[in-house]
């Protein structure tokens, strides 16, 4: 298999009919090369997602400049909800370009005055605020393992030690995506998507997720009960999901008319922010833990 980058800050992956995008995919992200077509690629993302891209919007890489990436852990995410990459480590110099959180970067030696110098996909050289990102804590390793029958369900497991800030911070991601616009397809701050909210969540935390509003049993989440949910457990509703904050309130990305965009509900029907049309098609609760 051949390898790519994403070497634009936001690119769609396409279904098979190349009308409709399914998914969105950010600068730095590694995808796999199933098959060449005029103007297009069929490709697998790190994560396992099939789908479309078109030609230009990723670098080729071979697999083993992916092991030499992951080895040298200099690959970082951008946390913020957006980044400023500037020319220079100054807050009046030229912005080179603006990036999603989940973006992945490279980090150079150089730092200074508050930004660490970075290496862009695509090449070119920057430098971000030292606030505005964090190691990346997932794994490229799915594209070029040779045993990924269950690759996703021992990428990453929760110690019971770390239980309680795990589930702490998959909130504090959550909350911090309140008030986007709702978004089909999206992941970012510009707009997204219900399994968008909660994939980004939990990427963010190191745990690769099924991107879709589905439990597949070759990911790590696994039906429980709505007794056992805990914070940051999802809920399943019929073609929807959402994060589980506590009280029976819960956070998502809606398209409902009445929100259009990621905010906090209800399953109480005696709640101001009751959605009784989700309270009558939940599903089931899943958790990774």
């Amino acid at each position: 298999m051949e390898f790519g980058i994403i070497i634009k800050p936001c690119v769609w992956l396409y279904g098979e009919s190349l009308k409709h995008a399914i998914d969105e995919l950010f600068m730095g992200w590694a995808i796999g090369i199933l098959e060449e077509m005029d103007g297009w690629c069929k490709v697998v993302t790190h994560y396992g997602y099939h789908g479309y891209l078109e030609k230009g919007t990723f670098l080729s890489f071979t697999a083993d400049e992916l092991k030499i990436r992951e080895k040298s852990r200099q690959t970082v995410f951008v946390k913020r909800m957006q980044a400023d990459i500037m020319a220079e480590p100054d807050v009046h110099s030229k912005i080179i370009c603006t990036l999603e959180r989940g973006s992945f970067l490279t980090v150079l030696p150089e730092k200074k005055s508050g930004y660490q110098a970075v290496l862009l996909s695509d090449g070119r050289k920057g430098y971000i605020a030292c606030i505005a990102y964090s190691c990346r804590k997932d794994s490229d390793r799915y594209l070029y393992e040779e045993n990924v029958e269950d690759y996703f369900l021992r990428q990453h497991i929760v110690a019971e030690s770390s239980e309680t800030l795990f589930r702490k911070q998959l909130i504090e991601y959550a909350r911090g995506y309140l008030g986007i616009q709702y978004r089909w397809a999206g992941k970012s701050a510009q707009g997204i998507d219900c399994s968008g909210l909660v994939f980004m969540c939990y990427l963010m935390n190191g745990v690769l997720i099924y991107r879709d509003a589905v439990i597949k049993a070759e990911y790590p989440v696994h039906e429980i009960s709505m007794k056992q949910a805990k914070q940051g457990d999802l809920l399943y509703f019929q073609g929807h999901v959402a994060m589980y904050i506590g009280n029976r309130k819960f956070i998502h990305a809606t398209g409902n008319e009445k929100s259009f965009g990621c905010v906090i509900n209800s399953l109480s029907a005696d709640d101001p922010d009751f959605r009784e049309d989700l309270a009558d098609s939940f599903l089931m609760a899943g958790s990774i833990v």
